[in-house]
C-alpha cells in the first residue's frame, strides 16, 4: 500500500473508530448532554419568568412564558375578581402571577 493510499484511507479509519464506541460510554455521553440541555432549559425558564413586569397583559405574559401550569379565578369578599396563573419548570415551581382587570398586579417567585 502506498503512502498516498494510506493517507486517503485515514479519514475512513478514524470515522470507523468513532462509530465503534463503547455503548456504555455513548450512553453516558448522551445522558450528560440531556442533563446539560435540561439545566439550560431551566435557566432559560427562570430568566423568562424574571422578565415579567407589573402591568403586563395576559397576552404579553403568554408570549414570554407560554400557558401556565394552572389557572385559578378567585373572588374576594369585596367582589373583586383576580386570576392566578402558576408556572412550573421541569424541576421546580417558578411562581405565581396575579391578574386584576387583565393586568399583572402581583408576582410571587418560588
Amino acid at each position: 500500500m502506498t503512502f498516498r493510499t494510506l493517507m486517503a484511507l485515514m479519514p475512513l479509519l478514524v470515522t470507523a473508530c468513532y462509530y465503534h464506541q463503547d455503548p456504555t460510554v455513548r450512553a453516558a455521553q448522551d445522558l450528560q448532554r440531556l442533563a446539560d440541555d435540561l439545566v439550560s432549559y431551566e435557566e432559560d425558564r427562570d430568566q423568562r419568568f424574571q422578565s415579567i413586569r407589573l402591568g403586563m397583559s395576559p397576552g404579553e405574559v403568554m408570549k414570554i412564558l407560554g400557558a401556565p401550569a394552572t389557572q385559578r379565578l378567585v373572588t374576594s369578599d369585596a367582589g373583586v375578581q383576580r386570576e392566578e396563573w402558576t408556572y412550573r419548570a421541569s424541576l421546580h415551581p417558578l411562581g405565581t402571577l396575579t391578574f386584576v382587570n387583565r393586568k399583572v398586579v402581583e408576582i410571587r417567585a418560588e
